[in-house]
């Protein structure tokens, strides 16, 4: 009897254990196996939450978009403006950035120098004149057996070196640039070519050595494109790749990309391209142009769908009546829409709109600011 009596007791305890075990496990099973520490504040409730729009995930397509880019000369269109010959500017006619025709004179000279090169052509020029006449006279006399053979051939040489002395003080005046007939103290420095003068390293009054740089020019056509685009870099764009460049007014060009860049340019931090315009007429240097840039194949998404959340870009993405936030790899900005390379899958509803509100709400949670029974 006290055995069977024992056993009782022993089997009610035993029921009794499993009871509360199932009322204390009972709560920890209302979250379910997802339930992990930290977890509460992945899955925000949307029925609360007023103001916002979503919207279904589209299929990846292949972008593309325009960038603001510069037209410049390309080297053959550059020259710098040097001073042949030592001197004083005298004048500046045409100021920076001025365009011009080819030969228009942009600033002149004065050079004692050059007025010395003119004295020693004119000097050579009478010296051979003479030794010309003399040499004539003695042909005569020679020819009349009134002369001899030895101041003839005295003559002739003479005359021989008198032109030789002329025709060196003729190059030393073209090697400047200048006809011996037109040179005198005063040069016109003229524009090589049809464009403007970008920058002057002069004023008048200014002394001069022969060969220093008094300025730059630049040609009136541009044929290359200056770009400059921000990380990433396009993934499919390579050397030899033609797209298109426009200007404000509608005109528009094919252009040829030249070369990848293989640094980040100091100042902007940015990869800076290089394009050559195809076909004409071509845009006049300095010209704000636009390029369009072909980007990846992929998803697009307002940019109003991203929020960054302690330094993560994601995606408030709809599970049921729930939302969590998801990090995504965000690419370029196509105005008012962003390219988003990884992350979410086409057909998956996310916030479109009102995504600061879920982002303030997730906020307030991780810092206790409110409950977050489910």
């Amino acid at each position: 009897m006290n055995q069977v009596f024992r056993f009782s007791m022993l089997s009610l305890a035993l029921v009794a254990a499993a009871a509360c075990g199932r009322k204390a496990a009972g709560p920890a099973e209302a979250h379910g196996p997802e339930a992990a520490p930290g977890e509460e504040h992945r899955h925000l409730p949307l029925k609360d939450v007023r103001g916002l729009r979503f919207l279904v995930v589209p299929e990846p397509k292949a972008e593309g978009a325009w960038y603001p880019a510069e037209a410049i000369g390309d080297e053959s269109a550059q020259a710098i403006l040097s001073s042949p010959v030592k001197g004083i500017v005298a004048a500046i006619q045409v100021p920076p950035g001025q365009r011009v025709a080819a030969g228009a004179g942009l600033f002149t000279l004065q050079s004692p120098e050059l007025a010395r090169l003119k004295a020693d052509w004119l000097s050579a020029r009478a010296r051979r004149d003479r030794a010309e006449s003399e040499r004539a006279r003695e042909q005569r006399l020679y020819d009349a057996q009134a002369g001899s053979r030895r101041e003839l051939e005295a003559a002739g040489s003479e005359a021989a070196t008198a032109r030789a002395d002329e025709e060196a003080a003729r190059l030393a005046l073209e090697a400047r640039g200048l006809s011996p007939e037109s040179a005198g103290a005063v040069m016109l420095v003229k524009a090589p070519q049809a464009g403007a003068v970008t920058a002057y390293k002069i004023q008048p009054g200014q002394g001069v050595e022969a060969g220093q740089e008094l300025g730059s020019f630049q040609a009136a056509a541009a044929a290359i494109v200056r770009l400059e685009l921000p990380l990433p870099a396009p993934e499919n764009w390579r050397t030899g790749a033609v797209t298109e460049a426009r200007k404000g007014d509608g005109q528009r060009w094919k252009a040829r990309l030249e070369g990848m860049p293989m640094t980040l340019t100091a100042d902007t931090r940015r990869l800076s391209y290089r394009l050559r315009l195809q076909g004409g007429p071509l845009p006049i240097p300095g010209t704000p142009l636009e390029v369009h840039v072909p980007l990846a194949r992929t998803v697009v998404l307002p940019q109003s769908a991203l929020q960054q959340v302690e330094g993560t870009w994601g995606v408030f993405v709809k599970v049921g009546e729930e939302a969590e936030f998801r990090p995504v790899r965000r690419g370029a900005e196509l105005g008012t829409d962003v390219m988003v390379l990884d992350g979410v899958k086409p057909g998956e509803t996310v916030v479109g709109e009102g995504a600061y509100l879920l982002k303030s709400l997730q906020i307030k949670r991780k810092s206790g600011g409110e409950d977050h029974d489910h």
